[in-house]
């Protein structure tokens, strides 16, 4: 229930909790071309966001 209350409560304030961004073709940033992020967390605090259309190099317990 907490979550769902989080949820609710950032919303309203434009946060983009459980959304996709598209990154768009004029990216010059190379490590998000071409890419579709999950955004896992987003607060005043940051955000959190997994790559979801491109593997890495990278293992599991590294994210951890």
């Amino acid at each position: 229930m907490d979550l769902l209350r989080h949820k609710k409560k950032t919303a309203g304030r434009g946060f983009l909790d459980d959304q996709f961004l598209i990154a768009m073709p004029g990216m010059k940033d190379d490590r998000f071309t071409r890419s579709v992020i999950y955004i896992c967390a987003h607060s005043d605090e940051g955000a959190m966001g997994l790559i979801i259309n491109q593997t890495q190099q990278m293992l599991f317990p590294d994210l951890l």
